[in-house]
């Protein structure tokens, strides 16, 4: 920058225009949208309606099971069928997503970059969810009455099973991602100057943290997973608490399909 004159001297040209202040663009965190197109994307998608749908049933589960509900006697009856009819529906949206998870065995498969640890780990994740979305579709069969209703306990005994195992795997898988990745963002401040801005430290924290709300989600997935085994029998298959780490499972879902969408 030049030295500007001292004030008891009169230049003898003009001034230069005061230099411009430097401004570091740095990359937008969340492209502006309109609210209503963002909400038509998210609807279009199969799991952002099953999310809602989510919300509603754990919801409705929790204002039957909290002990002080404010719902009158009258009307917990209607709330129950809601709930029943909104559980019956989700499993409809369900058909054919096993084979999300038969892709993402393939790819597993054919992926390089994992070690054996985390190949197995991905067959258990996988193939557990996989096997259970595929069970699923006959549970909604037999509900929906078309399968003798005699078989929807022992479909819906596999189903409960297949999940717990799936969820096992995921957690597993999840827990090691997550060291890898506090590892890398670990690695990457070190070595980058201090207050430089590093557009690999923030998608590596914004990894980080969604990583963190998939493994508290399928926590809570596999607790109720957990329940459904156990049928209902237990401290940690209490209703209120299933319907919270429902409604838990659904928010966080929710959350990851808006921002992804």
């Amino acid at each position: 920058m030049a030295d500007l004159p001292a004030p008891s001297q009169k230049p003898t040209t003009a001034a230069p225009p005061p230099p411009t202040a430097a401004v570091v663009l740095r990359p937008s965190r969340a492209v502006d949208r309109d609210f209503l197109l963002h909400l038509e994307a998210y609807l279009a998608r199969r799991d952002g309606v099953d999310k809602l749908l989510k919300i509603s049933r754990y919801a409705a589960k929790i204002l039957l099971a909290a002990p002080y509900s404010p719902i009158p006697n009258t009307l917990a009856p209607r709330l129950k069928s809601f709930e029943s009819s909104l559980g019956l529906s989700r499993k409809a949206f369900r058909l054919g997503k096993f084979v999300q998870d038969l892709n993402a065995l393939r790819a597993a498969a054919a992926s390089g970059a994992l070690s054996p640890t985390d190949r197995l780990l991905a067959v258990v994740a996988y193939g557990g969810e996989g096997v259970y979305y595929f069970v699923e579709q006959f549970v909604w069969l037999a509900k929906a009455g078309l399968i003798p209703s005699e078989h929807s306990r022992r479909l819906q005994k596999i189903s409960a099973w297949t999940e717990l195992i799936g969820y096992f795997g995921s957690v597993a898988l999840k827990a090691r991602e997550l060291r890898n990745i506090r590892s890398l963002l670990q690695s990457r401040i070190e070595s980058t100057k201090v207050g430089h801005y590093d557009e690999e430290i923030r998608k590596l924290r914004t990894k980080l943290l969604l990583k963190q709300l998939s493994l508290i989600q399928d926590l809570a997935d596999g607790l109720m997973a957990l329940g459904d085994v156990r049928d209902g029998k237990g401290f940690l298959s209490n209703p209120l608490l299933m319907a919270s780490a429902g409604l838990l499972s659904a928010l966080i879902s929710t959350h990851k399909n808006w921002t992804s969408c």
